[in-house]
C-alpha cells in the first residue's frame, strides 16, 4: 500500500489513565493509585513505505479526551467534573533506501492538561522519538493484489520527564517524554478487492517494550493488533474503517506492578481523506471506545480523540 494511494495512518497507541490522588506527586505510594500514559507516537507511524529515492512527510494532530472514569468495563458516573486532556503534534519523515527498504523517524511535541474545579495543572514540550527501518516484502501495484511490510525499531526519549509544579515532581502520566527507552516490532497487511485497487482490506501488529527510566518507571509493554478497509473514490476522496485491539500490561515502579494501569480496549476509528495533489492529501479521524476492560479496577481513559493530519510525498511514483 503506498503513502500515494491511502494516506492513512495506523492504529493509534494512546493509554492516558490518571487519578487524582498521583496528579501531583511521583512517589511510589502515590503512583500506586494512577496510570500513566505515553505519547502515541506509532499510533501515527504511516503504514506505507515510500520506494526508493522517495521522501514522506507527515504532519499529524492529535487531541484525546481522557475524562472517562471507569472501573473494569464499567462507566462510573463523577461528579467532580473533572476535566482531563492531551494534545500533541507530531511529525514523521520517511526516506526510502532501495525498492525494499525505508527508514521512518516520527517525533512529538505534546500538551497534559488536568482541571479540577479551580486547581489546574499543566505541561508541555518535546516528547520522544521513535525510529524504525521498514522492509516491504511486497506492495500494492498493476501487477500485485498485496502488500506485506516489516518493520523493527526504537524509542527514544527526547523531551524533560521530570517537569515540577511548585518544586514537587510531576506523575509520569503529565510529563512531556517517558524518559526511558524502548523497542518495537511491527508488521502489515494489506489486499486489494478488485482491479483499480481502490478498495482493500488491511491489518497490522505492533508490540512495544519499555526500559525504565531514572526514577525506576517502566511503562507497561504494549501491543496492538487492527483490521480495517479503505475504499478510494475515483476522485479525491477516500474512506478508512477499522478496528483496533489494544493490550497493555501493568506500569512497574522499582519493579514493583502499580494497580490502577493496564487493561484491554477495543476502539473504532473511521477516518476521510481528501486528496489535494497525487502527492499532496488531507485527513480527518475520530475514534470512539467500544469495549473496555481495565483489569476491574479505577481509571480515566479516554472518552474519545479526533486527529487532523496532512501527507505528502516527494518523488516518483511506482
Amino acid at each position: 500500500m503506498n503513502p500515494y494511494r491511502l494516506l492513512s495512518t495506523t492504529p493509534n497507541r494512546f493509554s492516558i489513565l490518571v487519578a487524582l490522588a498521583a496528579l501531583l506527586f511521583s512517589t511510589q505510594a502515590a503512583a500506586q493509585t494512577c496510570s500513566c500514559a505515553n505519547v502515541p507516537l506509532l499510533g501515527s507511524m504511516q503504514s506505507a513505505s515510500p520506494n526508493g529515492g522517495q521522501w514522506f512527510f507527515g504532519t499529524t494532530y492529535e487531541f484525546h479526551d481522557v475524562s472517562d472514569l471507569v472501573a473494569g468495563g464499567s462507566s462510573i458516573p463523577d461528579a467532580t467534573g473533572r476535566d482531563r486532556t492531551v494534545q500533541a503534534l507530531l511529525l514523521e519523515a520517511s526516506r526510502g533506501l532501495t525498492e525494499n527498504w525505508s527508514l521512518s523517524v516520527i517525533t512529538a511535541t505534546v500538551n497534559h492538561d488536568r482541571q479540577v474545579g479551580d486547581f489546574r495543572a499543566s505541561t508541555s514540550g518535546l516528547s520522544d522519538a521513535v525510529v524504525m527501518a521498514k522492509y516491504a516484502a511486497r506492495s500494492i501495484s498493476l501487477y500485485s493484489d498485496m502488500a506485506l511490510a516489516f518493520g523493527i525499531g526504537a524509542r527514544v526519549p527526547l523531551g524533560e520527564d521530570e517537569a515540577r509544579l511548585q518544586d514537587v515532581v510531576l506523575a509520569e502520566d503529565m510529563q512531556p517524554s517517558t524518559g526511558a527507552y524502548g523497542g518495537t516490532l511491527w508488521a502489515y497487511w494489506a489486499k486489494a478487492l478488485n482491479d483499480s485497487r481502490r478498495t482493500q482490506i488491511f491489518a497490522s501488529a505492533t508490540h512495544m517494550r519499555n526500559g525504565d527510566n531514572d526514577r525506576k518507571y517502566q511503562f507497561g509493554d504494549n501491543t496492538v493488533l487492527t483490521f480495517g478497509g479503505m475504499f478510494q473514490t475515483a476522485g479525491p476522496w477516500g474512506f478508512n474503517v477499522e478496528l483496533s485491539y489494544r493490550n497493555t500490561d501493568r506500569d512497574q515502579r522499582n519493579a514493583v506492578l502499580i494497580p490502577n494501569t493496564g487493561g484491554e480496549w477495543l476502539d473504532l476509528m473511521a477516518t476521510v481523506q481528501y486528496r489535494l495533489s497525487e502527492s499532496i492529501a488531507l485527513g480527518v479521524a475520530a475514534k470512539f471506545p467500544v469495549q473496555r476492560d481495565l483489569h476491574d479496577e479505577l481509571q480515566f481513559t479516554s472518552k474519545y480523540a479526533l486527529r487532523f493530519s496532512m501527507s505528502y510525498l516527494v518523488g516518483a511514483r511506482r
